[in-house]
């Protein structure tokens, strides 16, 4: 006797995916505010490397590229895991904006990173606190590097002024 076939099974999320709409409303806007605070520290940052004059804030700005790339990418993971979508936004006319200025670029660039990894700092302390495991655990990882960040580029915008 031939056995009855079964229906070819449909996609359904593993157990510890979850879906957009179970992710709070401040863990969606926790992980879109940081891709698009971490997406523009690397567009910033490579806009303006072949600018600066000041060799450790060059040293500065390639270690932005590379830790927020990372960080990005851990990011778009966990996004991806839990059903949120993170859109690309284009960023060529910020990088645009930064790549034209040229006119005590280094100041500019310090205080702009100083003021973004304050923003970054809080938002990421907060995320810590998250009622999801892994958002918690993303940003618990994630905070003593923008810490480093912050302490980095304010020791530098104090050995420019």
């Amino acid at each position: 006797m031939d056995p009855t076939p079964t229906p070819t099974p449909t996609a359904t999320p593993t157990p510890s995916a979850t879906t957009e709409s179970t992710v709070s409303h401040s863990d969606r806007a926790f992980m879109k505010k940081a891709a698009k605070a971490g997406m523009k520290e690397i567009t910033v940052s490579q806009a303006v490397m072949g600018n600066l004059s000041n060799a450790q804030l060059k040293a500065f700005a390639q270690q932005m590229v590379t830790d927020h790339t990372a960080a990005n990418a851990e990011l778009m993971a966990l996004a991806s895991q839990k059903g949120v979508e993170l859109a690309a936004k284009d960023e060529s006319s910020l990088s645009d904006d930064w790549s034209k200025k040229t006119d005590d670029i280094d100041r500019k660039y310090v205080k702009e990173m100083v003021s973004d990894h304050e923003e970054a700092v809080k938002l990421f302390e907060k995320a810590t606190k998250s009622s999801d495991p892994d958002v918690a655990a993303f940003a618990q990882k994630t905070l003593p590097t923008l810490q480093h960040h912050l302490m980095m580029a304010q020791d530098l915008k104090n050995s420019i002024n």
